[in-house]
């Protein structure tokens, strides 16, 4: 296994490198938080609000992009996937113009 050369480890470090800023305003009761946290800590105030967006955007992402079901959820989903009704005529007309529309020639 090779080393890593300074110029793999600089472009490494361009790559995480944080090149973004954000400014806002905080009250005088949650300044006072983080204050206390970064002192009981020992972290920056950066570090420490970068994990919070970190983790908040997370929490998003995750509530938005993947689908959590009850088991009972889960059961009639898998169902309907391994036993899917028949076509009704409605759908057959839009699956005939969906093919007329974007299946290749």
């Amino acid at each position: 296994m090779a080393a890593t050369t300074s110029r793999e480890s600089s472009r490494k470090a361009r790559q995480t490198a944080k090149t973004k800023r954000i400014a806002f305003r905080l009250t005088d009761q949650l300044a006072a938080r983080l204050e206390r946290a970064v002192a009981i800590s020992g972290r920056s105030q950066s570090d420490l609000i970068t994990e919070a967006i970190a983790e908040k955007a997370g929490e998003i992402e995750r509530e938005q992009y993947y689908l959590e079901l009850s088991q009972r959820d889960m059961d009639a989903l898998l169902e309907a996937v391994a036993n899917p009704p028949p076509l009704t005529p409605a759908m057959e007309r839009s699956i005939a113009r969906w093919r007329e529309t974007f299946s290749p020639e």
